[in-house]
């Protein structure tokens, strides 16, 4: 299977860093529970996750409509990665993308 990562990305504006208040070796429970939209490796595993473990083409294309659609104004308050999941099922077949 294929691994995405950061040049199948569309965006160029994240960054490559963790975020204030964010420690870059913490992989407890809140970064199994949280997304940060603004952290390149957050979205990069967050998107080829997605792609990996649902019924969608996994291919470049669906990694990138991942991560249109997590981009959306809709999703802007999203941060649990189990809703963030259940907003890119949602609009998956939408013309949001």
């Amino acid at each position: 299977m294929v691994n995405f990562d950061e040049n199948d990305l569309i965006y160029e504006d994240y960054v490559d860093t963790t975020t204030k208040g964010d420690d870059p070796d913490y992989i407890g429970i809140q970064d199994r529970i949280k997304v940060n939209k603004k952290e390149l490796y957050e979205v990069v595993w967050f998107c080829d996750a997605y792609v990996k473990n649902n019924d969608v083409p996994k291919t470049k294309s669906s990694f990138r409509k991942v991560e249109k659609l997590i981009r959306l104004d809709e999703a802007s308050d999203i941060v649990l990665r189990t809703e963030l999941n259940k907003f890119v099922l949602k609009y998956w077949d939408s013309n949001k993308v």
